[in-house]
């Protein structure tokens, strides 16, 4: 059974940061500095955007668009893409992990969002809008749980936006929620990836 999958073709810069991951998690574990000795790594992809083709690109009216580059089998790693159409936005969603998101194409505005009751209540939640941050091209902001994990993107350039997501999971397995702060409404969705078959977990 393999420990890995990276959808072709892999460029040297994407095995690179995969191989600085596994030495960071060698060195550190799951402590606090995972995040922070991450951003270094994730910036170089955004420097060198090798690793990225045309099909990884690709919106899809109507929805979001994610293009898996690479998914370990602890799981504990993902890398993907996210594309949303111009002028489209995400609902509100977490992501049940820590990592980092950068731009690599078009503009975005970003929606963070606080969780202010316990989650006792099934399908309800009680969310707080805490930021609204235009985010440029290049531009990477963490994702961190739970404090920081519930967010909404909006396209705001004439091209789709393309961001990099590397994550502690394998967010397209994972069953998560979409929010509506308006209803208080709480959904559980598993999102999958567009370039994946159903919801696989590599042999699970």
């Amino acid at each position: 059974m393999p420990d890995s999958f990276y959808f072709e073709p892999v460029e040297p810069v994407l095995r690179r940061f995969v191989e600085d991951f596994r030495n960071i998690v060698a060195r550190d574990g799951g402590t606090p500095s995972l995040l922070p000795s991450l951003r270094g790594p994730a910036q170089t992809l955004l420097y060198d955007t090798s690793w990225i083709t045309e099909a990884q690109r690709i919106p899809i009216a109507g929805t979001t668009a994610t293009y898996a580059l690479y998914r370990s089998q602890e799981p504990d790693l993902c890398i993907f893409t996210m594309v949303v159409a111009p002028g489209e936005l995400t609902k509100v969603h977490n992501h049940l992990t820590d990592g980092w998101v950068g731009l690599v194409q078009g503009e975005q505005i970003e929606r963070k969002f606080r969780r202010e009751d316990d989650g006792s209540r099934p399908g309800y939640a009680d969310l707080a809008l805490v930021a609204e941050e235009r985010i440029p091209l290049g531009g990477l902001t963490s994702i961190r749980h739970p404090d920081e994990d519930i967010h909404q993107i909006l396209t705001v350039s004439r091209e789709a936006s393309v961001s990099l997501h590397v994550l502690c999971n394998d967010l397209g397995t994972v069953a998560r929620q979409s929010f509506d702060p308006d209803t208080h409404e709480a959904t559980t969705f598993v999102s999958g990836y567009t370039n994946v078959d159903g919801e696989s977990r590599i042999g699970r």
